[in-house]
């Protein structure tokens, strides 16, 4: 019963909770600010499997590099908005008190797990950078014994072998199963996985996908995921926002979004999918690409690609709030109609 699971999502506190991001960057050749990303909001619980959706180039990695305190020194900044983890605000902390929670409290893994490893230290030296800046209740031995354990749990049936591997003897997906253990053995209550499964086959990508769910669903992590894969997103995902030109268009419940979508960009998305479709020739696309940063307009930023676009689009700044569900909601105005 629907219902009951959000009253349960209303009396739990969340983990993190992004309020009104604008995240900008300053180009050096003429200090020109550009704007990436628009009054971002949304929320995550513990134990929450969270999805941002969209494009390459609408926003969504930066956002995440926005909570992990990464942006670009000195030319990314946070213009306004809160990142709130832990009843603690990121976005107004130092880089020294950051460093405490990154890689401790909040983790990450990337989407190239070849760019994110070191490849000239062995896998054990890398993993022992966790134990080195963690702590842990036991000696390194038993951390290293316990490491061992999580390698195997994770399907790599030889942890010894890996563990005195370095990182271009070892597969694509063996790699990102090394990042996953990685990113959980602190036991953070945030992980950032930015398109963890790109670089990877189909077959090893659910595999992937789902050690990533099973893994944090008994330690009791969130996840925030980072996609482009709507087909993901409806397997895995709990709740989403989909993002377009550095705008949230819309969000709510997977059920909700991916069964009833209501903006036009979310249904595009929907429509690309090729399980959705009986032959190629019924395979749809979005015409046109994502505007680039400097393109950004103040009105609805879909209108150029949008079937459903009228004069209104062009000329109203922002678009206006339409809710479906206490939890759905979308920002167009052909849905105020």
């Amino acid at each position: 019963m629907q219902w009951i699971q959000n009253l349960v999502i209303a009396m739990n506190d969340y983990i993190l909770k992004v309020e009104d991001l604008s995240v900008s960057l300053k180009l050096s050749q003429n200090q020109e600010i550009l704007d990436i990303t628009d009054n971002i909001n949304f929320e995550i619980y513990p134990g929450d499997f969270f999805s941002l959706v969209g494009e390459s180039g609408c926003g969504k990695s930066i956002t995440a590099m926005s909570i992990l305190g990464l942006l670009p020194r000195p030319s990314g900044f946070i213009k306004k908005g809160n990142i709130w983890f832990n009843n603690q605000n990121l976005s107004k902390l130092s880089l020294k008190e950051m460093q405490k929670i990154r890689g401790s409290q909040i983790t990450a893994i990337f989407q190239e797990p070849m760019q994110s490893l070191n490849p000239v230290l062995s896998i054990k030296k890398q993993l022992l950078e966790v134990f080195k800046y963690n702590d842990f209740n036991c000696d390194q031995n038993t951390f290293i014994k316990n490491t061992e354990e999580e390698l195997w749990r994770s399907g790599l049936k030889d942890p010894k072998r890996v563990m005195n591997a370095y990182p271009h003897e070892l597969s694509g997906g063996m790699l990102q199963r090394v990042c996953i253990v990685m990113a959980l053995l602190s036991k953070p209550k945030l992980i950032i996985a930015d398109e963890p499964t790109t670089a990877l086959d189909v077959t090893v990508q659910k595999q992937v996908l789902n050690l990533l769910k099973e893994m944090a669903k008994e330690k009791g992590t969130a996840v925030l995921l980072i996609t482009h894969n709507m087909g993901i997103v409806a397997e895995y995902t709990q709740r989403l926002s989909v993002m377009y030109a550095g705008r949230i268009v819309e969000k709510g419940n997977v059920k909700e979004v991916i069964y009833h979508p209501k903006h036009p960009y979310t249904k595009g998305l929907l429509s690309a999918i090729p399980e959705n479709h009986l032959s190629l020739e019924t395979l749809k696309s979005i015409e046109g690409t994502v505007p680039h940063p400097k393109d950004f307009s103040k009105s609805c930023r879909f209108k150029d690609r949008c079937d459903y676009a009228k004069d209104c689009c062009k000329e109203k700044d922002e678009n206006p709030e339409v809710s479906f569900s206490p939890t759905h909601k979308a920002y167009c105005h052909h849905l105020t109609e």
